[in-house]
């Protein structure tokens, strides 16, 4: 801690973060890393990809379901369509020339009948004229069959069928698309690759995850702060507090304070003195930078803000109006 004319200054260690937070990306499959496409520093867009996992299994499999998927389309399709034009008219065509041969074939059955009686004809005569018949009808009964057949509207169980084939076609595809996926590491935001850990040819795993690559959004910078405990109370959303860092003398810059924790825990920075107590609890805090602010991800920088700000100055009378509450503060608040 440090003494002003106000009072005394909060003073804290922190580190330079992306305000999105760095996004660490990992593997979800084990193999080989087959291609990487941008190195440390590249801009990418949300999508991009980044490194690809070896996949060529994956991909003959999806084209294989790709052809299944379209089969069964096309199954479920045929069958709510029915018949072709041609294919009804030929039926049609078919069953007439079939009725002729059937009206021929009972007329000679009628005359070898009669001549049968007048024992014109053998009855081994009238029992094939007999036999031609019943054969001629019977084929025109087949082909109305086949006709009725070609007309009807498809009956619902085999719609269902073929539309659950389709639908199984379809899940499959789906899982074997979420499986290439797996092997396609793509940035989740638009930002910059802020470290590497891999290169192409290098196997990783999912047990455990493999880092592969950091992303963040550095286009807005913040500062994540250890507030000791004893100075909780010195902070306040809003606050404006100065940032310095030793690779930088001589210069400072602007942030606000932007979210305070609501739990006190460990620290999360440790400096190089000695003497520093490493059992103080601390209060997380971002700071976010003023926009332009370029400063490396992970410089180490100390931060100091003003209690002062958040202490509204006493009137004569020694109050003050926020919000509709009449609060007294006590001159030992004044500083």
């Amino acid at each position: 801690m440090s003494q002003t004319a106000h009072g005394r200054l909060v003073a804290a260690g922190g580190l330079v973060e992306p305000a999105s937070e760095a996004r660490q990306l990992a593997a979800t499959v084990v193999g080989r890393i087959v291609k990487m496409n941008l190195e440390e520093g590249s801009h990418v867009a949300a999508g991009d990809v980044i490194a690809e996992i070896e996949n060529d299994d994956l991909k003959a499999q999806l084209a294989g379901a790709e052809a299944a998927l379209a089969a069964r389309a096309n199954e479920l399709a045929r069958l709510k369509a029915g018949a072709r034009e041609q294919e009804i008219s030929a039926a049609k065509a078919e069953l007439r020339e079939a009725d002729a041969v059937a009206a021929n074939a009972g007329s000679a059955f009628d005359r070898r009948t009669a001549l049968g009686v007048k024992q014109i004809v053998s009855k081994e005569a009238v029992d094939q004229a007999r036999a031609d018949r019943d054969t001629a009808e019977a084929r025109r009964d087949l082909l109305a069959q086949r006709l009725s057949l070609l007309v009807a509207p498809p009956r619902s169980e085999d719609v269902a069928i073929a539309q659950a084939n389709l639908d199984g076609a379809r899940a499959h595809l789906a899982e074997m698309k979420a499986q290439i996926e797996k092997t396609i590491v793509r940035a989740p935001i638009d930002g910059v690759i802020l470290k590497l850990y891999h290169r192409a040819g290098e196997t990783v795993s999912n047990l455990p995850p493999t880092p592969i690559a950091t992303v963040g959004d550095t286009s807005h910078l913040r500062v994540r702060a250890d507030i000791d405990e004893a100075d909780v109370a010195e902070i306040a959303l809003g606050q404006t507090v100065w940032v310095t860092a030793d690779a930088f003398p001589g210069k400072r810059f602007r942030g606000s304070v932007e979210q305070i924790g609501v739990q006190l825990g460990r620290k999360n920075f440790r400096n190089d003195n000695p003497d520093e107590r490493i059992d103080t609890k601390i209060l997380e805090v971002m700071i976010g930078l003023e926009p332009g602010v370029q400063l490396p991800i992970g410089l180490p920088v100390d931060i100091k803000a003003d209690p002062a700000q958040i202490y509204p100055k006493l009137s004569d009378a020694g109050k003050v109006l926020i919000g509709n509450t009449e609060t007294v503060f006590k001159n030992t608040l004044s500083r």
